[in-house]
């Protein structure tokens, strides 16, 4: 009977340290719950949240970094659903290789505008995202503004090798680089023929307005006249006094005047509006198509009987010269130093030939379509897939022959002025 109640008593009492070693690791496991699931709200300030693909699962190391991206968003949205399926797919795939971070993206075109000085304050500040994906037209701008983290990546090699050679001059600024290359874009002219069109040939299809559009074809025309080592700080700094190179535009505008005497490309209808640039292509038996890849590529998707015959450079003058433009990953400088080993593997997977391919042949959406955006590594255009790719090789073929990079610095807040002043002089028709 001792012996029993000896026992009993023994096994009471670990009855009640079992459970008390219970509670005291429930109180532990409830506490770092807290800990590490607060809310969205508290990890991201607001400004920082809409529409992003925050998940709701941590990863299964402890101690996973948080890292914050916001991608170019103004990419063809072939799915219409604010490429929402792009940053689910851009996360999933970084994660895969990545279990140690979790990615969080942002990048939708109804929502988020790099080009905007305020935006690009709060989206590289203290609260903002570690990386941001820009238009290098502003590189400058947010260098002076010390937003932007020098030299981010320095194993990645920033040569002819491994990025087009344009598209490395873009991330450079005042002798320090500030971003890895991601896209490169410019207005190709391209003669287009349509087994479906009813109308009669048409001479050109383009827009010559917009605030952007018109300086645009000023600066490609002018360094079709002067070289393109004459560009500098002060081809556009003042109403543009060079007739010829107004002369040249206007040539290759009156192209595009109609039998009624009418030009769409010169008045509102082309402006801003590729959907009605893209259906008179559909509709024309042949056209020559004055836009960028990726719009040109938005027809073929729409129309698979559209063929690309061949692809030029829009004749601005007798140089060849084709401006193209950069965007690039940069580096929050409030956060880089923290972050600075995520924000470098970030880098590498996003800019890399391999994930370039996903992106551009649309690996979000299964594979089923191509963007074709026109990634800024050497190592896409070598992938077999592409190098079948009639559209892209040709591309490519006038990119690598008349490439030449664009502005990063003190053009794009004036572009408003500008326009008005050239199309003033151009005497082209007032938007009304």
């Amino acid at each position: 009977l001792f012996l029993y109640c000896y026992t009993a008593a023994i096994s009471a009492h670990m009855l009640v340290s079992v459970v008390l070693l219970l509670l005291a690791s429930a109180t532990a496991i409830s506490a770092h719950i807290q800990k590490h699931s607060a809310p969205i709200s508290d990890v991201y300030p607001q400004g920082l949240m809409n529409n992003g693909e925050y998940s709701d699962e941590f990863s299964d190391y402890e101690n996973a970094v948080e890292l914050r991206v916001l991608i170019y968003p103004y990419i063809p949205d072939l799915k219409n659903d604010g490429l929402k399926s792009l940053r689910k797919y851009i996360k999933k795939e970084f994660e895969a290789g990545h279990p140690d971070i979790t990615l969080h993206v942002d990048g939708d075109p109804s929502v988020h505008d790099p080009y905007s000085t305020d935006n690009l304050k709060t989206y590289l500040g203290t609260n903002g995202y570690d990386v941001v994906e820009v238009d290098t037209i502003l590189l400058g701008e947010m260098v002076k503004l010390n937003l932007v983290e020098p030299h981010p990546h320095p194993g990645i090699p920033l040569d002819d090798s491994s990025f087009l050679r344009f598209a490395v001059d873009a991330v450079r600024y005042k002798g320090h680089v500030y971003g890895i290359p991601t896209l490169v874009c410019a207005n190709f002219l391209a003669a287009m023929t349509s087994e479906n069109g009813k109308d009669d040939a048409v001479n050109l299809i383009g827009s010559f307005r917009g605030s952007w559009t018109l300086p645009g074809h000023y600066l490609n025309a002018y360094i079709n006249k002067y070289g393109a080592s004459s560009m500098d700080d002060g081809v556009l700094s003042n109403p543009p006094e060079h007739s010829d190179v107004l002369n040249s535009i206007r040539q290759f505008s009156d192209t595009c005047v109609r039998k009624d005497g009418s030009n769409p490309c010169t008045d509102k209808t082309y402006k801003d509006n590729t959907s009605a640039q893209i259906n008179d292509v559909i509709k024309s038996k042949s056209s020559n198509f004055l836009a960028y890849a990726e719009v040109i590529g938005q027809a073929l998707f729409t129309d698979p009987n559209l063929k690309v015959t061949s692809v030029k450079v829009p004749p601005f003058g007798g140089a060849g010269y084709l401006q193209m433009y950069t965007d690039a990953l940069v580096a929050n400088r409030n956060t880089y130093k923290a972050k600075k080993n995520a924000i470098q593997k970030f880098m590498a997977f996003y800019t890399s030939g391999d994930f370039r391919y996903k992106y551009a042949f649309c690996g979000d959406i299964g594979f089923e379509c191509i963007r074709y955006v026109l990634p800024a590594c050497s190592a896409f255009y070598k992938n077999t897939l592409v190098q079948w790719n009639s559209f892209y090789m040709q591309l490519y073929d006038v990119m690598m022959t008349s490439g030449t990079a664009g502005p990063n610095h003190e053009i794009y807040y004036k572009k408003d002025c500008l326009d008005g002043s050239i199309s003033t002089q151009l005497k082209y028709p007032p938007l009304i």
